[in-house]
Order: structure tokens, then C-alpha cells, then sequence
């Protein structure tokens, strides 16, 4: 196996790589950004960090506390929701800048370092993350980082066996945090080990200290940002999901115990046409080149593209296999790597044009071949991007904020709102965040079950004969409803929401 050696790149490279990345995509994030209170999982964790709540499984705490600093930090840049977003924005646009400065370290070329970024970066799916907020955007951030970390690891120890052990715990500790955010991070861990052990084969043997540190600094961080869950649920915060206080509460959330069973693995062909589909969709022409990058990567930078073909395939996998709501989020570790992969697959035919035009006299054609190389890829990457504006433009939506204007203005004093998820968290929000009608009840399918009512009907018979009870849920769970009560319309809301009457008892 040829691997193509490299020395180490000059600071300068990276800034020229990470700071034209980092502050376009940055740009483009901001003028595009979600401008206040989404619905979904987006307004619950807006609401999350200036509360201090628990998230829905499987917890999130790192994120949880990231969004409590950005609410302080971030505070003159706008309301809560918006520096809840403004954080998306500046972890992906992070995200696709420590893309750069891997791919620098891996070719000492700068400009594929920009190319790497900006190809990321312009994805539908980083570009319309980036722009709410959501724990899957602190997940690629942090997988962006440990690709850092482990390749100044292996810089490192190139040099000199041993020399690099500090970065290798660093990675352990960064490693620990992510996995504090998301569950996805446990796919990453086959890559790692995998990644560490090509760079250093006798290092279970040969570095025993190193690996006991790292197993400890993982294992003492790991616990410390878990501790978060249990600590907070027992002051009693305005969301808590589960109340992982308990035990019992505790592995429910954060092993995602309400979603287990509901992953199935398709067929191999299925598999394999959906995740070249998807491929294409966001990097067009580009998917053709990341194909090629890997597959050559293998023979010149093997250590990088089998972490990053591992990190890509245990993802994938999982994601067309798990039928959650907007699976999308799950692609941006995949094309975070196939991002790298169109950097590799460039620099190939960097080197090409080297061997061919260079080493033959002809420097000027060869310069002019390798400028106009990185122009055409960043013209696949922009261009693409140029026309998806409008689309994914989320500057001008208002529908969370409809949702708690609207809604608040019509509800009578003391009403019970029984609740659906996607328009529970914008209310949560208006209350918990702006302090909105503090004498509004908010049931949600999980108040349902952690206040035993047992059902909907049974949250509604709690409350019917002494408050008003209104109603939002989707038209499936309606018809039986109808059957016990009187629903009727409420307009001036952007939402089906009904005034629920008892027969004979209006």
C-alpha cells in the first residue's frame, strides 16, 4: 500500500482555509437564520437552555448546557429562540471550518481545505440545520473535532512514539461530551478504534498508560455531564421529560426507551440506490468525485478514509433504517465525510496534474490547471446553492410565532390546552421563556403519561367540569373523541383546535 506522506502545514494554511469557510458559511447561516420561536423539537430546545429543562430521550445534557451558555453569552444578539439558533449557526459553520483544517493537515493544501468546508457547508441538509436549533448540529460539530483531534494524534506520533498522548485524551474527553449530546455517537466509536489502532498498532501494549487514561477521562466525563439529568430533574425545572430523578426515569430517557423497536434494516439494494440517491441530492455532479476520493483514499490517506467509510456506513445505516421524523439530520456525519472524500478525490488529480505538467516544465500550466481545478468544485458547491436559497431561507417564517400569539389571545382564563407535541413546545416556550399566561395548563402526550391520566380522555375528565378544556391532535386521534364529546372549531389559530364540550354538560 502506497501512502502519500506529507510534512506539516503551515499555520497559515489553515487560515486560509478555515476563516474564508468559517465566515462564509457563517454569513450565509445568519442571513437565513430562523428569526424566533420554531415548533417541534426546534422550540423545545429553544426553550430548553434559558429554563434549564431535560430533553426528550435520550436527554442531551451536553447540548442542554450549551444552549444555557449561549442564552448568557449570546444575550444582546436577540430573544431566546434566536440565540438558541444563532448557536446552530455558529457550530455547523464550526463544523465545516475544522472540515478545512483537517483536510489541510491530511494534504498540506489549502485550497482543498476550502473546498472540503465549502462543499459541507452548502449541503441542503448542513445549510437548513444550521439555521435551528437541534442537537444534531452540536453532533457533527463534535465529529468534525475529533477528526482534528485524532489527526494531530497521528501528526504526533509520527514523530515520535508517545508524543502526541495529550491529544489522545483530549479526544477521549471530546469523544465523552458528544456522546453527552447524542446517542449517534456510540457509531462513531467502531471508526475510532479502528483509526487509532492503523496509527498505532502495539498501543494496547506498548502505551498502556496513554489507553487507561483515555478509558478514564472518557468514562469520569461521561458520568460528570450525565449527572446533569438527575441533579436538575430534582429541582423540579419547567420541562422534564421522564423524570430521570428516579432510576427508572433515568434509562428511559437516556436510552430512548419509547423509540425502541422501531429500527428496521432495509434490503442491501434498497440500501445502497437510497443512500446514492441521497448522495447525489446534496452533492450533485460532486458525489461522482467523493466515490472516487474514497475509494483512492484507501491507497493514499488509508487511516483517514477508513475512519471516515466506518463513520459513513454504521450512520447511514442506522438512518434508512429508522423511521423518525425528518431523518435528514442523521445524513450530516455521512456528508461531513463525503465532503472530506471530494477534498481526497481532488487531490488526487492534483497530484496528477503535478506529475504530469510540472515535473515536465510546464509550471505555469500546471498552476493555472490546479486554480481552475478548485474553481470548478467550489462553482459545483456554490452554484447549487445559489438557486436552493429561496427554499431553504428561513428568515421569514413566523408559524411558532402565530402559533403563540394566536393561541394565547384565544384562550379563556384558566384553560386546559391538551396539547400535541409539534405545538405543545412553541407554548411551552411563550410560557416558560416569556413568562405568557402563567394560568394556561399545557397537557402533552408525555404530561398524559407521567401525570396518569392514562389517556386523552382521561386528562380531559380531569379537567372538563371545573376549567375550560381545549384540544389539538391530529385527525386519527379524533374520531374516537368525537364519539364522548362535543368538539368545536376554534378559528383565529394557525392549527386544528377544538372547544371540548361533555354532552350534556355544556
Amino acid at each position: 500500500m502506497v501512502v502519500r506522506e506529507v510534512p506539516r502545514a503551515r499555520a497559515s494554511a489553515y487560515a486560509l482555509a478555515t476563516v474564508p469557510v468559517f465566515l462564509g458559511a457563517l454569513a450565509l447561516y445568519m442571513a437565513t437564520l430562523l428569526p424566533d420561536v420554531g415548533v417541534w423539537d426546534t422550540a423545545e430546545f429553544q426553550t430548553l437552555g434559558p429554563v434549564l429543562g431535560i430533553a426528550h430521550p435520550t436527554g442531551y445534557p451536553s447540548y442542554t448546557l450549551l444552549l444555557w451558555l449561549a442564552s448568557v453569552v449570546l444575550g444582546p444578539t436577540g430573544n431566546e429562540a434566536y440565540r438558541a439558533d444563532l448557536l446552530s449557526a455558529l457550530l455547523m459553520a464550526g463544523a465545516a471550518a475544522l472540515l478545512a483544517a483537517r483536510v489541510v493537515l491530511a494534504t498540506r493544501r489549502w485550497p482543498l481545505g476550502l473546498v472540503a468546508g465549502a462543499t459541507f457547508a452548502l449541503t441542503p441538509v448542513a445549510w437548513s440545520w444550521g439555521l435551528r436549533a437541534d442537537p444534531h448540529v452540536l453532533h457533527v460539530f463534535m465529529a468534525a473535532l475529533l477528526l482534528v483531534l485524532l489527526g494531530v494524534w497521528q501528526q504526533r506520533e509520527r514523530e515520535a512514539e508517545g508524543a502526541g498522548a495529550r491529544w489522545l485524551v483530549v479526544a477521549a474527553v471530546a469523544y465523552a461530551l458528544a456522546l453527552g449530546n447524542h446517542a449517534l455517537t456510540v457509531l462513531l466509536a467502531p471508526g475510532i478504534a479502528a483509526f487509532v489502532l492503523l496509527v498505532s498498532p502495539r498501543i494496547l501494549w506498548r502505551q498502556r498508560r496513554l489507553v487507561l487514561g483515555c478509558i478514564a477521562a472518557l468514562a469520569l466525563t461521561t458520568v460528570l455531564v450525565y449527572l446533569y439529568l438527575p441533579l436538575r430533574s430534582a429541582m423540579d425545572p419547567a420541562l422534564d421529560y421522564g423524570d430521570p430523578q428516579t432510576w427508572d426515569g433515568f434509562w428511559y430517557v437516556v436510552l430512548g426507551e419509547q423509540f425502541t423497536g422501531a429500527y428496521g434494516p432495509p434490503p442491501a439494494a434498497e440500501l445502497l440506490d437510497g443512500v446514492w440517491t441521497r448522495l447525489v441530492a446534496s452533492l450533485g455532479v460532486l458525489a461522482i468525485l467523493a466515490l472516487a476520493g474514497a475509494i483512492l483514499g484507501l491507497f493514499r490517506h488509508p487511516r483517514l478514509t477508513v475512519i471516515g467509510l466506518l463513520w459513513f456506513g454504521a450512520t447511514w445505516l442506522w438512518a434508512v433504517g429508522y423511521p423518525n421524523a425528518a431523518i435528514e439530520r442523521y445524513e450530516l456525519v455521512p456528508l461531513l465525510v463525503a465532503a472530506a472524500a471530494v477534498a481526497l478525490g481532488a487531490d488526487a488529480i492534483w497530484d496528477a496534474l503535478r506529475d504530469v505538467l510540472a515535473r515536465a516544465g510546464h509550471v505555469l500550466a500546471y498552476r493555472a490547471a490546479t486554480v481552475a481545478l478548485v474553481a470548478v468544485l467550489l462553482g459545483l458547491s456554490i452554484g447549487p446553492a445559489i438557486e436552493r436559497y429561496e427554499r431553504i431561507d428561513a428568515s421569514d417564517e413566523t408559524w411558532g410565532r402565530h402559533i403563540v400569539e394566536a393561541t394565547f389571545a384565544t384562550l379563556e382564563q384558566d384553560a386546559v390546552v391538551i396539547s400535541w407535541w409539534s405545538f405543545s413546545t412553541p407554548l411551552w416556550y411563550g410560557q416558560h421563556v416569556e413568562g405568557r399566561r402563567p394560568d394556561v395548563t399545557i397537557i402533552d402526550d408525555r404530561d398524559i403519561i407521567d401525570d396518569g391520566y392514562g389517556d386523552v380522555a382521561g386528562a380531559i375528565e380531569a379537567h372538563l367540569d371545573e376549567r375550560p378544556v381545549y384540544l389539538v391532535r391530529l385527525g386519527r386521534d379524533l374520531e374516537a373523541l368525537q364519539r364522548d364529546y362535543l368538539l368545536r372549531p376554534v378559528a383565529d389559530v394557525p392549527m386544528e383546535m377544538y372547544r371540548v364540550v361533555a354532552e350534556g354538560r355544556d
